[in-house]
């Protein structure tokens, strides 16, 4: 009882602060948005997403966008009864703490999903608890190498560092019973400041929700793993999904539960003191465990059939190519920041655009928006959306823009595969800052990068995964952060928090509505002609350079002078320069309304014909092991699961011949006749 009791005088608490609205002469339209979406819970599966669903339809329709669901029948994981139990040792028959929680996925109205691992095993599991650490493969060899029982074990993990589901799958690998995954109260509670609701930051008696799918080895419905789950109420075609064992064999094993910083210290004050030696070499005391306290562990959570529904919206160009941006409108309760905040700053931009085309624009591409359901649960969504659009996107998209947990402040950050970023940098261009102190988003990304910035390689765990590493198409996930808190997938990611600490007067969710909406029109304008083929294979060639320590100088520079060759012998000024720019936005303006222009219908017919950098370097048969991953230039790091390895193809076994293949593939495409900046 004492989750909804805090949780009660949390809310009491709010009800005295005085609105934002009440001091705002005009509500910024973003406010009004994000109020309504968070006005119910949104997990995928329930009777709430639906109804985000229909919030986020009816706004689009409004806006002048031709708008569908898309409803598919998957495999959830929903919780119904959740119990633990904490004892002082062994022998202790009663618990010095104990908890029990039940959700109904069926209910009207919608409740708060208890703290849950999505994908955790059923079962009721008692034993030992063993501090693990944050889990990786280090600590749990140094464990090992002490003599650490771990079989049998309750594993206590600290969230950070690696994706959990990759925590949970070594504790079962090592024969571990369960898992408890906690976030400690350095990372995002009270010792970062004051929490929720005197500041951003986690109570102590909150968790972490959060799924422990193996999206590491195919993202998306397990049941359906590299082709598409049935659209609802349709007969499956083709390839019946995995069930029963089949099923079970691809999905954790144990039961795994997330618990707040008071249970985790509870038990951590209980486990036995050990010397052992630490990451330097140094033998010191550590309370490790195993036990004397023990943890009883139940979870019920069926894995069964249900509805999800995308919202696909289409702006219709001159040509049926396309431009997508996506965005995750489920989520794990009210999911303001995550990703209410993504959410909002898409509608804002169909908003922008719908304006743009009722005054008489038309893109020279249709624009393609997708609010995903299920990425909370492994991505899925938009992964079964895709494979069942796959030869379509392939020949027809030119890029696919993300937006996530998209706005925590009004500082721009992004991500993406190299080629797109004077496209970036144009749009950028386009939007005031306002109060960042300079005159415009590029100036002050500029700025903050002390120079042209460099962008992050996507690994996975948002909806650009199947884009990206599947369908070998190229990606940006953009967004605006600076206000730290510690809401990340708890109950307190509300309109609340977002109104009072991540985003008072919501000024970066207009920015970020304005950035997406002038980025689309100009990829929906210049079609393929946006990606800078010669910068992708410079920026490449960077990468084969710094993977000299592991590959070998010898092969690196081998493999960087390929890529040296394709992106030809131009002077390079980078895609941020005044004159790279200039002559972008140049190409646009003369590709406005081109309904016949030669250029661009030459472009458009290239990428039909799956001449593009990144899908003529993609591996029909998907990367060893994991043959979903079809990218050879980079993937989702096997050990880290959020981050991203480059050339996945060559870190493995016969690294010589994968690497001659590469440089032949490369070389081939250096050769083809019209290549150039694009």
């Amino acid at each position: 009882m004492l989750r909804p009791i805090l949780r009660s005088l949390r809310l009491a608490a709010l009800a005295a602060w005085p609105s934002a609205a009440a001091v705002a002469q005009e509500e910024p339209p973003a406010r009004a948005l994000l109020r309504e979406l968070t006005s119910t819970t949104r997990l995928a599966g329930t009777v709430g997403s639906l109804r985000g669903a229909e919030i986020v339809r009816r706004h689009l329709a409004a806006a002048g966008w031709e708008v569908e669901y898309d409803d598919r029948a998957v495999v959830l994981s929903l919780p119904e009864t959740l119990h633990l139990s904490i004892f002082e040792s062994s022998d202790a028959a009663r618990p010095v703490h104990e908890r029990w929680e039940s959700f109904d996925p069926d209910a009207v109205p919608p409740g708060d999903v208890p703290p849950f691992s999505a994908w955790s095993a059923s079962g009721e599991v008692r034993g030992p608890v063993v501090d693990v650490g944050h889990g990786t493969r280090e600590e749990l060899e140094l464990l090992r190498a002490a003599d650490v029982e771990l079989a049998g074990a309750i594993a206590l993990c600290r969230y950070g560092g690696e994706y959990r589901g990759i925590k949970v799958q070594r504790a079962a690998e090592l024969g571990c019973a369960g898992v408890l995954l906690y976030s400690h109260t350095e990372d995002d509670g009270a010792a970062r400041g004051e929490v929720w609701p005197g500041g951003p930051w986690k109570p102590a008696d909150e968790a972490q929700r959060g799924s422990i799918s193996p999206i590491d080895r195919a993202p998306g419905d397990p049941s359906t793993p590299g082709f598409p789950s049935p659209p609802a109420g349709a007969a499956a075609a083709g390839r019946l999904r995995l069930a029963g064992e089949h099923l079970d064999a691809l999905l954790p094993a144990i039961p795994c539960m997330p618990i707040g910083w008071a249970e985790a210290e509870l038990v951590q004050q209980r486990l036995r003191a050990r010397r052992l030696l630490d990451a330097d070499g140094q033998r010191r005391g550590m309370r490790v465990g195993p036990g004397p306290v023990e943890v009883e562990l139940a979870v019920e959570a069926p894995r069964e059939v249900r509805t999800i529904r995308n919202v696909i919206a289409r702006l219709a160009g001159a040509r049926p190519q396309t431009v997508v941006a996506g965005n995750h409108r489920d989520a794990w309760v009210r999911g303001a920041s995550d990703a209410g905040s993504g959410t909002v700053a898409l509608l804002r931009a169909a908003q922008r655009l719908g304006e743009r085309s009722r005054a008489g624009w038309r893109p020279n591409l249709t624009i393609t928006l997708a609010f995903w359901d299920a990425e909370e649960l492994g991505l899925i969504g938009s992964t079964e959306w895709a494979e069942a659009h796959a030869d379509w996107l392939r020949t027809s998209c030119i890029a696919y823009v993300n937006a996530d947990a998209a706005v925590s402040g009004t500082r721009f950050w992004a991500s993406g595969t190299p080629g797109l970023e004077t496209a970036l940098a144009s749009a950028l261009r386009a939007v005031p800052a306002g109060d960042a102190g300079t005159d415009t988003l590029l100036d002050a990304w500029l700025a903050a990068a002390g120079g042209a910035p460099t962008l992050g390689l996507p690994g996975s765990g948002s909806d650009f995964a199947v884009f990206l590493h599947h369908l070998a198409l190229p990606v940006l996930d953009l967004g605006f952060d600076g206000n730290p808190g510690g809401q990340y997938h708890t109950a307190f990611d509300d309109f609340a928090q977002t109104d009072r600490y991540l985003d008072p007067g919501f000024r970066g969710h207009e920015l970020a509505g304005a950035l997406i909406a002038e980025l689309l029109a100009r990829l929906a304008t210049a079609g393929p002609l946006a990606f800078d083929e010669a910068h992708a294979a410079r920026e490449i060639a960077r990468h084969a350079r710094e993977a000299a320590e592991w590959l070998g100088a010898a092969d690196a520079e081998r493999l960087a002078a390929a890529f040296d060759s394709l992106a030809g012998s131009a002077p390079d000024e980078g895609p941020y320069g005044a004159a790279a720019l200039d002559a972008f936005d140049a190409r646009v303006a003369a590709l406005e309304g081109a309904g016949d222009d030669p250029a661009l219908e030459a472009a458009l017919s290239a990428a039909a014909s799956g001449a593009g950098l990144y899908a003529a370097l993609a591996r029909d048969g998907g990367l060893p092991g994991r043959p979903w991953f079809r990218h050879t230039l980079w993937a989702p790091d096997v050990e880290e699961g959020y981050g991203a390895e480059t050339f996945p193809l060559l870190r493995g076994a016969g690294r010589a011949q994968e690497v001659a293949a590469l440089i032949a593939a490369v070389a081939e495409l250096a050769a083809r006749p019209g290549r150039g900046s694009r």
